[in-house]
């Protein structure tokens, strides 16, 4: 298994940085996902370290050897694209055994491995058939087998499973955490789907306009996003700006429309400058409960109500502004219905200070 690492990682397009002197370690075996916007770098980024991409300053380094400079072909790495990138007139095996060729394998050598990564992504019966009879995902799985079979140190894939359907997104998920698993092979995944990336990796680094936001264990971005963006970014957040009524070290007193205290345990996130009077805090819609009207913290109106399988979403009128929340199916409320809401404090997270606008 092999470390990443990137240095102050910078690439330009003529004036335009597409990346802005990012740095981030992977360690050995973990799975991390970069997750943005489309234009964030994350695709760039992936580029740089398959070697598709000059970097413009910084370092690459692969187990701390610097590999800045190097070709693609001798950076050692199996790639998976999203377009899959099958020779359509070579069988299953042949398109397993392409790579393997190109770098001189034995025969013997070669029909070992590919027959063993045919078993490992489960298309032995289908090692004769040609791209155009297999499905999306058989396509999907042969195109991660011949990634894998040349046995690299590092797996890299660009938005693989942006091309199929629901259903078969998420059975292709499983199978490819699943299968990094077993092989134990350091992997770098890039996706625009949030549910990819927190279903799927041990990290998620999300990021913006070419700099990473944060970089953390999923629960850590979706519980305790490190700003405001990442928090609308990565789900849905309801941001409530709240008078501040006072401060301590065990956390910060707010006030609820109505005069309702709630106390918030310390932020994580960089310190606040000063002594804020108001204080914006982050609640996920499965952290509100639906109560009666009279009832709870903060009273509100269901505007919306919608039906979601598991769970309903309401859209909630409130002194605060419009809150999203979810409930139970069981929960018998319905749109134009008075409703309380109710809070719990210690799932509640205080937002940081916005960082400053750059001069242009």
């Amino acid at each position: 298994m092999t470390e990443v690492s990137l240095r102050s990682l910078q690439k330009l397009y003529g004036k335009t940085a597409a990346l802005k002197a990012i740095s981030l370690d992977v360690t050995h075996g973990e799975f991390v996902s970069l997750l943005g916007p489309s234009g964030c770098g994350k695709s760039t980024t992936l580029k740089c370290i398959a070697g598709f991409e000059d970097i413009t300053d910084g370092r690459i380094c692969f187990d701390n050897k610097d590999i800045s400079r190097k070709l693609p072909e001798d950076r050692d790495i199996g790639m998976v694209f999203q377009s899959y990138a099958l020779f359509p007139h070579m069988t299953v095996t042949q398109n397993l055994a392409f790579g393997l060729e190109m770098r001189r394998v034995p025969k013997a050598d070669i029909a070992r491995r590919v027959a063993s990564a045919m078993e490992m992504v489960q298309l032995t019966p289908y090692a004769d058939r040609y791209p155009k009879a297999l499905s999306g995902g058989q396509q999907q799985r042969v195109a991660l087998a011949r990634a894998l079979v040349i046995e690299p140190a590092i797996l890299l894939l660009d938005e693989p499973l942006a091309n199929l359907d629901a259903k078969l997104r998420d059975e292709m998920r499983g199978f490819i955490r699943d299968l990094q698993k077993r092989v134990g092979i350091t992997t770098i995944y890039v996706t625009h789907d949030q549910n990819e990336a927190m279903t799927m990796s041990d990290r998620v680094v999300v990021m913006f306009d070419g700099e990473i936001a944060q970089a953390a264990a999923p629960e850590d971005v979706y519980n305790r996003p490190a700003s405001e963006r990442v928090a609308r970014f990565v789900g849905n957040a309801n941001i409530l700006d709240l008078p501040v009524a006072g401060a301590d070290a065990q956390g910060t007193t707010v006030t609820l429309p109505g005069g309702t205290p709630l106390h918030i345990a310390p932020c994580a996130a960089p310190a606040r400058a000063g002594a804020p009077d108001r204080l914006r805090v982050m609640a996920r819609p499965e952290q509100i409960t639906l109560t009666g009207p009279g009832l709870g913290q903060l009273p509100g109106r269901i505007e919306k109500r919608y039906f979601s399988g598991g769970h309903v979403e309401y859209t909630v009128a409130t002194e605060c502004g419009a809150l999203f929340v979810t409930g139970p199916t069981t929960q018998h409320v319905s749109e134009g219905d008075t409703v309380g809401l109710s809070f719990d404090p210690a799932r509640l997270w205080p937002l940081p200070d916005p960082a400053p606008e750059r001069a242009q």
